[in-house]
């Protein structure tokens, strides 16, 4: 929902249609808070029957984890909010800076002081303490950047439609996760713990790779609808492949440092103990640079009104990942769980890069040739 109400309300505010801005903010935060609270009362019911056999401490942590999960929720739709609004850094500072931050610096304060509560469960509250302080802020700073045209329109709705769209964004989110942890989860199936432990840390040195796409999609995602609602096909197009040219020039020289100095990286950082997580680490990182490079497809698709083709590819990705993950780690062990991971999403990445081209006309790569000239630059 969060990542759908940032297109609406990004193309909404491109149009000029206040109303349906309005009512796409109204809408998504009703779903979250709906859905959200739902999932919290089933935790409660489980809590409920299971705590019997559980002690205090985890009975007290969990509930109070059940509390923080629709604050964070909220606050992160808040956050997708303001960056449908162009307020990218403040969406940004809120939403990953300021509710870690404030947690940790309570928790430490707390713990320092009185160290009979570094417990599980204070340590939870905390949590729930920084996250409504969070959303108590995040909200005030959506008021005092609405458009002043929101406030004197009535709300439009298209309810149907918002949840439709809703249904392909949930269905992505779920086969993301299965290609984050398929690799991770199946290696523990036939491997030992140790293996497991070289290959994580493997999967967590190649996430360097994608940086520069996470930080360039964060403030380019909302121009993405904006400019494909308002029909500029020539300065969306400029801006893909700006994006896609800063996103390679990062990808490309981590990438390198990791190729070249990754044995150098480990011993510092891990030990000789980890050294067999190389050749994993590269194998996957060539696979995230081809991510990185075709990385702007994704959010494109998703702006643009294409989720249910991307929802497509992004599934058929996570059976592929399985079957792969099924015939090589046990012949290959870590090296096969890399090669499985990265053959399935060089083919995603590539494939979405097609699929930009023929649905939108939109080429997604660091090199257009005879890309065309906008108004304004």
């Amino acid at each position: 929902v969060p990542t759908l109400l940032m297109r609406e309300i990004a193309a909404a505010e491109g149009r000029a249609s206040w109303g349906l801005l309005r009512g796409a903010l109204r809408r998504g935060v009703q779903l979250v808070i709906l859905v959200s609270i739902t999932v919290a009362a089933l935790g409660f019911l489980v809590l409920a029957f299971g705590a019997g056999v559980m002690d205090p401490v985890s009975v007290a942590t969990i509930a109070l984890m059940l509390l923080v999960l629709p604050i964070a929720v909220l606050s992160k739709t808040v956050a997708h909010g303001l960056m449908g609004l162009h307020k990218v850094l403040k969406a940004q500072l809120l939403d990953i800076l300021l509710r870690p931050l404030l947690a940790l610096t309570l928790v430490g304060f707390i713990f320092f002081l009185y160290p009979e509560l570094r417990t599980p469960w204070v340590a939870m509250a905390v949590q729930l303490a920084a996250a409504a302080c969070v959303l108590v802020i995040a909200a005030l700073v959506l008021k005092r950047s609405m458009p002043a045209a929101v406030r004197q329109v009535p709300a439009e709705f298209h309810s149907w439609q918002w949840l439709k769209s809703a249904i392909p964004f949930t269905l992505i989110g779920g086969a993301l996760v299965i290609n984050s942890q398929t690799d991770v989860v199946m290696l523990g199936w036939f491997t030992t713990a140790e293996d497991v432990g070289s290959y994580r840390v493997a999967t967590q040195g190649a996430l360097l790779v994608v940086f520069g796409l996470q930080i360039v999609g964060a403030i380019v995602t909302p121009q993405l609808s904006k400019l494909y609602y308002q029909g500029n096909k020539a300065l969306l197009q400029r801006v893909v492949t700006r994006a896609a040219q800063t996103i390679a020039i990062i990808a490309v020289l981590v990438t390198a440092v990791l190729v070249m100095q990754g044995r150098a990286i480990l011993l510092v950082f891990f030990g000789e103990e980890f050294f067999a997580a190389y050749w994993p680490l590269v194998i996957l990182a060539i696979g995230q640079l081809v991510v990185a490079v075709f990385g702007v497809s994704g959010p494109l698709l998703s702006m643009s009104g294409f989720e249910g083709q991307l929802s497509k590819a992004v599934w058929v990705s996570a059976a592929a990942n399985v079957i792969m993950n099924l015939l090589l780690i046990p012949w290959l062990g870590a090296m096969g769980a890399a090669m499985a991971t990265s053959g399935t999403v060089i083919f995603w990445s590539m494939h979405l890069a097609w699929t930009s081209r023929t649905n939108l006309g939109i080429t997604v790569s660091p090199i257009v040739i005879g890309m065309p000239k906008s108004p304004g630059g």
